[in-house]
């Protein structure tokens, strides 16, 4: 987006909500001076509750001027997710709301029909108000994980192009960062490159947990890969993204691959894991089931009011686990 100017209360340009509050504030204190001197009586509750009114204003046009800061950088984060990563999307846009980048939350209709309720289907208030825009794609019906993540993309991509940001930093809603300072060092990695990702091999995978790229390449994929969703053998998205690249011939930047496509632990490697503190929380959950390990921290978890993110197995074992501590519930859990 080109900068954009945006005018002061007196109709001046270049607005700095600081300045406009100094400004209000003055003229607050000569209005009240002005109107005594005609004789009226301001008791000082009255001349307090327009100070906080003055507070009120100045901090509500503050948080939506730092909004549009956000706009007028070149780089915009994307989340593609859906219904069954909620449990993990408040951690995910905690980690992406510290980056300072303006974040899109893509979401697929998760809405099949009319007796489903909102708060069965939809993240928390407290995780949309993270992020600082949400949209969500038409209902769409055809099955496979590739389809809705590929209506996703083909909505956020042109959405974030047509506010003309440059590149997209993309991270699914079951991801974090530990570390989202690092996103810094992740950028002059990309230097005048066309693409770098948390994993890739020439010509057949560029991994899209997590990825940064030239928008303009990244659009035309996604329009391109939108054509291909009722063809046979549609493939993942993976696969498909490292074919593109080759074939546009774009500059990627190669990084130390993690030791399987999921960052499942005991994993170390991985230059997204050293960066950014990269994790994979809902491999990592099935992972530490099926292997006997301790299961993620709580804090990781996003449950709902009443637990309605998670199934009756794992309230039932997990939450009491958390609760008491007690090691046959962990059992419990990793036997079902």
């Amino acid at each position: 987006m080109n900068s954009i100017k945006l005018f002061n209360w007196d109709g001046t340009n270049d607005f700095n909500p600081e300045k406009q509050y100094e400004w209000r504030l003055k003229w607050l204190d000569e209005t009240i001076k002005k109107r005594e001197k005609r004789g009226e009586v301001f008791p000082n509750s009255q001349k307090e509750k327009w100070k906080r009114e003055e507070d009120q204003m100045y901090n509500n046009q503050k948080r939506d001027f730092e909004k549009i800061q956000k706009l007028q950088k070149e780089i915009a984060i994307i989340i593609p997710t859906h219904f069954y990563q909620r449990i993990w999307l408040k951690k995910c846009l905690e980690s992406c709301q510290k980056t300072g980048y303006f974040t899109l939350v893509c979401y697929d209709n998760p809405f099949h029909n009319i007796n489903q309720q909102v708060q069965d289907r939809m993240p928390s208030a407290t995780t949309i108000m993270l992020a600082d825009s949400f949209i969500m794609k038409p209902k769409t019906w055809s099955s496979g994980v590739g389809v809705p993540h590929s209506w996703n993309m083909f909505f956020g991509a042109n959405f974030l192009q047509s506010l003309g940001f440059k590149y997209i930093f993309n991270l699914n809603g079951d991801c974090i960062m530990e570390k989202p300072e690092g996103l810094e060092e992740i950028i002059k990695m990309l230097g005048d490159n066309d693409a770098i990702s948390c994993e890739f091999e020439e010509g057949r995978y560029f991994g899209t947990m997590s990825y940064l790229i030239k928008l303009e390449p990244a659009v035309r994929m996604w329009n391109e890969n939108f054509a291909r969703i009722f063809q046979y053998n549609f493939g993942n998205a993976e696969a498909r993204m490292g074919i593109f690249a080759k074939k546009l011939e774009l500059k990627v930047v190669p990084v130390e691959n993690p030791e399987d496509h999921h960052f499942k632990p005991p994993g170390v490697k991985g230059t997204w894991r050293h960066i950014l503190g990269f994790r994979h929380l809902h491999a990592e959950h099935k992972h530490r089931k099926k292997f006997k390990m301790e299961p993620l921290e709580e804090k990781y978890f996003e449950v709902g009011k009443n637990y309605e993110f998670l199934n009756q197995h794992e309230i039932n074992t997990l939450v009491k686990y958390w609760e008491t501590n007690d090691k046959s519930y962990l059992e419990k859990w990793w036997n079902s």
